[in-house]
């Protein structure tokens, strides 16, 4: 008896032997794969050499990770070309400005002349707005996108902040001959949202609209919440139309803008729980921005 126990013991052994040194190769063989998939760009996934459960368990974890290690590199790899494209667009736009601003600041010096100085002036005062849009886009957007962003919210008429930005925006509406048609019910929308952020959010629809508008604007409120921004616009299309949303994204350099305008209202209304979208149809851009009533 004792006999066939010790075979049997030693036959078990064996068998454990074999496994154990069949688990050791295979996992070596998982450690040079992955290691290879690590260094190569492909998309490839680990193979298991073996059919043992709980190695196909971590084979399939590490092809997992390695496929959202991927897709982060992708995603790494198009905001790094978006950065590229940015800062090469803001040096553009901010090279234009600063290089009129010195021509005529060396006029103004050389001449005595009222009207011409005058002229000048206002000229210098054109150029410098356009460099102040310029930092202030981009100084909304790194306060947005930032963790310490203001939490304060208290319960707003998304009619009266809607007509008060559309008041402020008066001046650059009129100066581009544009006289808006806004439809706002006669009952109050309430929602909870921080004000300066809200009224931001409008600013940048209204700037947005005066960017890419034939000479016309509709604004208009309805009681979901909904605000739309709708205007012509022969410059865009429905590709282009898609982008507007996305950093960076300029119809065109030399625009007044880096392409975070209406990044920031996507953002603003997202953290809002609503949602932001464009459309394009028969020449016509509709921008809407959805105010959910979360209560």
């Amino acid at each position: 008896m004792w006999i066939a126990v010790s075979i049997a013991l030693a036959a078990v052994c064996a068998g454990l032997t074999v496994k154990i040194v069949l688990m050791k190769r295979a996992m070596r063989q998982v450690a040079e794969e992955f290691g290879a998939r690590m260094r190569d760009d492909s998309d490839a996934s680990v193979g298991s050499p073996d059919r043992d459960a709980d190695l196909c368990r971590l084979v399939d974890v590490l092809n997992r990770e390695l496929h959202t290690m991927r897709a982060t590199e992708r995603a790494c790899g198009r905001s790094l070309t978006d950065l590229n494209r940015a800062v090469a667009n803001l040096s553009h736009d901010l090279r234009t400005p600063l290089t009129a601003i010195r021509g005529y600041l060396t006029l103004l010096s050389e001449t005595d002349d009222p009207a011409e100085r005058e002229q000048y002036l206002k000229v210098l005062g054109e150029r410098t707005d356009v460099m102040h849009q310029l930092a202030e886009e981009l100084l909304q957007y790194s306060v947005i996108v930032s963790e310490n962003h203001a939490d304060e919210t208290e319960e707003l008429s998304l009619n009266t902040v809607l007509a008060e930005s559309i008041a402020g925006a008066y001046p650059i509406l009129s100066e581009s001959g544009i006289t808006p048609e806004v439809s706002i019910p006669k009952e109050h929308v309430i929602r909870r949202a921080n004000k300066t952020e809200l009224s931001r959010m409008f600013g940048n629809l209204l700037t947005n609209a005066v960017r890419y508008s034939d000479g016309d604007l509709t604004v208009t409120l309805a009681e979901n919440g909904d605000v739309t921004f709708a205007n012509e616009a022969s410059g865009l299309d429905p590709v282009l139309t898609g982008q507007l949303f996305e950093r960076f994204f300029t119809v065109q350099t030399g625009s007044r803008g880096v392409g975070l305008g209406l990044s920031i209202v996507r953002t603003l209304a997202e953290r809002m729980g609503g949602s932001a979208e464009a459309s394009y149809a028969d020449g016509r851009l509709a921008v809407t921005v959805h105010f959910p009533n979360n209560e």
